[in-house]
C-alpha cells in the first residue's frame, strides 16, 4: 500500500512538471512571434507629398522659413500637394489639381507632425490627423485645416471643422498661426506632412511610414 501511495506521488509531480515546462514554451514562442511582428514591418505606401508655396498657378516646394512671430500671428499658410516636385506649374485650379492628383491613391490618408522644445526643456511632438486635433498645444500653435476642392468657386471660406469631416474631405492647405506662449518655444518648429494607410505606419505616435515631407521653420533669436 506504501508503495502505491509513493508511486502515485512521483506521478502527480512528474505531471506538475510537465505542464509547468509546456507553459513556459507557450510563453516564449508567444513573446518570439510578437517581436518578430514587429520587426517584419515594411510600408508599402509610396505616394508622394511636399508642402509648397501658391503664387498663381505656381507651386513652389517649401523647405525652410524665417519668421518673427508675436501672439496670434500667422506664422505661414502651407499648401500640400501629392508630388515630389520642387516647381509644379498648374494648368487648373489648386483645389481641382489637387483633388486630380489624389484620387490616384486610394485609401491614403493624409496627417501632420509638429515637433519643437520649449524654455524648461520639455520636447513637444504631436501629430494631427484631423480638425479634433488642431487644438493639441494651442497655447503655442493654433493650427487649421483646409479643403481647397470643397471650397471651388468660394472667394472666402472657413477651415475644416471636425462635423464637417466626410470621406470625400481633403486636406489640402494647414495654416499655423502663434499661440499666447509662443515666446515658450525655444527652437526652430519642425512642420512634417505625412500620408498614411493603417495604424501600423506609427510606433509610440511617431511616424515611420516612407511618405512624409519636412520644413524648418526658424523663429527669430532661436536655434535653427
Amino acid at each position: 500500500m506504501k508503495k502505491i501511495i509513493i508511486l502515485f506521488c512521483i506521478m502527480i509531480l512528474l505531471c506538475g512538471c510537465g505542464k509547468k515546462r509546456e507553459n513556459i514554451t507557450k510563453k516564449d514562442t508567444s513573446n518570439k512571434e510578437v517581436i518578430e511582428q514587429k520587426e517584419e514591418y515594411t510600408d508599402q505606401n509610396n505616394t508622394p507629398i511636399g508642402i509648397y508655396d501658391l503664387s498663381g498657378n505656381k507651386l513652389t516646394k517649401i523647405t525652410k522659413i524665417d519668421v518673427s512671430p508675436y501672439v496670434e500671428s500667422e506664422i505661414g499658410t502651407f499648401q500640400l500637394y501629392p508630388s515630389g516636385d520642387d516647381t509644379i506649374i498648374l494648368n487648373n485650379s489648386f483645389g481641382q489639381s489637387y483633388h486630380d492628383e489624389w484620387i490616384k491613391y486610394p485609401n491614403i490618408k493624409i496627417g501632420f507632425n509638429i515637433k519643437f522644445s520649449l524654455n524648461s526643456g520639455e520636447n513637444i511632438s504631436y501629430n494631427i490627423l484631423g480638425p479634433a486635433n488642431t487644438f493639441d498645444k494651442w497655447e503655442y500653435l493654433m493650427n487649421y485645416l483646409y479643403d481647397d476642392y470643397a471650397n471651388l468657386g468660394k472667394g472666402f471660406y472657413s477651415h475644416v471643422e471636425a462635423e464637417q469631416v466626410n470621406d470625400e474631405t481633403l486636406y489640402t492647405a494647414f495654416k499655423m498661426q502663434s499661440g499666447h506662449l509662443i515666446d515658450q518655444i525655444n527652437s526652430k518648429i519642425e512642420f512634417t506632412v505625412f500620408t498614411y494607410d493603417t495604424d501600423d505606419d506609427f510606433i509610440d505616435s511617431e511616424y515611420r511610414g516612407n511618405s512624409s515631407y519636412k520644413i524648418d521653420i526658424c523663429i527669430e533669436n532661436r536655434p535653427c
